[in-house]
């Protein structure tokens, strides 16, 4: 995963955007069709953490990045992704960026933004984003850039390598072990004391737990990370597939792990006795 072509090790975020970097369509559904879903959910996961990295500075724009890259998940990466509508949300992501410095007027007079004629993809690809030019939906936009920029940026530069794969150029196999093991650009970590990092989780990382549980920790962090941690005595829990963060923290009942009271009622439905001294399951 350490790929520099893709996520250069630098000072700051490099968001230089070349207007003609287009998705081509066919190369994109050859992608889409041909590589799995563990693949596409692994280069958001990339992409994001590459991204959130850079920016966490920011809590306005760490969360919005956030929020961006969530619903770039859910059109290329859940269940039952559809061509068109993955390919539609990535072009008019595209126009946007294009569009950036148009954005950036508007919300500078945002009593402007009725009056002023926009760009037609703009208009029509900031309806398929947010569904509306309003100053809080541009302002969103504007916050979310830097997740848009990267995100197209690496898109492209992967539709290269497929185009190039005759010549056996260099490519990443997110959806394979051991090839996949991210470093720490992948997610946050804060550090405590010495030798003491715990992960944080923001909402994209529970959103990844939810849709690969109970094995969202090796979805994000590589199946050899998920043993090595194992092997050092964490758990991780039954239901979500959290991994401890230090020994001992989750809860244990009946050979099941719990990292909170909402797994555990997740697949332990509450029981009470009625009058007439029988147990019934709430579901």
């Amino acid at each position: 995963m350490d790929d520099k072509e893709l996520f250069p090790k630098v000072d700051i975020l490099n968001l230089t955007f070349s207007p003609k970097s287009e998705i081509d369509g066919e190369v994109f559904k050859q992608m889409l069709t041909s590589l799995n879903r563990l693949w596409w959910s692994r280069l958001v996961i990339s992409v994001r953490g590459y991204v959130i990295n850079y920016v966490q500075q920011n809590d306005e724009v760490l969360f919005s990045c956030d929020d961006a890259f969530i619903k770039i998940h859910q059109k290329l990466a859940e269940r039952n992704v559809k061509y068109e509508e993955a390919f539609e949300y990535l072009t008019a992501i595209f126009h946007v960026i294009r569009e950036k410095n148009t954005l950036i007027q508007l919300i500078s007079n945002p009593k402007a933004i009725n009056s002023t004629k926009l760009p037609a993809n703009l208009e029509r690809s900031f309806g398929i984003i947010h569904g509306d030019l309003s100053p809080k939906a541009i302002q969103l936009t504007i916050a979310q850039l830097p997740a848009y920029t990267m995100f197209i940026k690496v898109v492209v530069n992967l539709q290269q390598r497929w185009e190039n794969e005759k010549l056996k150029k260099k490519s990443i196999r997110f959806e394979t072990d051991p090839e996949w093991e991210p470093d720490e650009r992948v997610v946050l970590f804060q550090t405590f004391a010495s030798d003491n990092r715990t992960w944080v989780l923001l909402d994209f990382d529970r959103y990844i737990l939810q849709q690969w549980k109970p094995n969202g920790t090796s979805v994000i962090f590589g199946d050899r990370f998920v043993e090595k941690k194992k092997r050092a005595g964490l758990k991780l829990c039954s239901t979500c597939g959290m991994l401890e963060q230090k020994k001992a923290q989750f809860a244990v009942l009946n050979d099941q792990v719990y990292c909170s009271k909402t797994c555990f009622d997740e697949v332990n439905p509450p029981m009470t006795v009625n009058n007439r001294g029988a147990t019934v399951v709430h579901l």
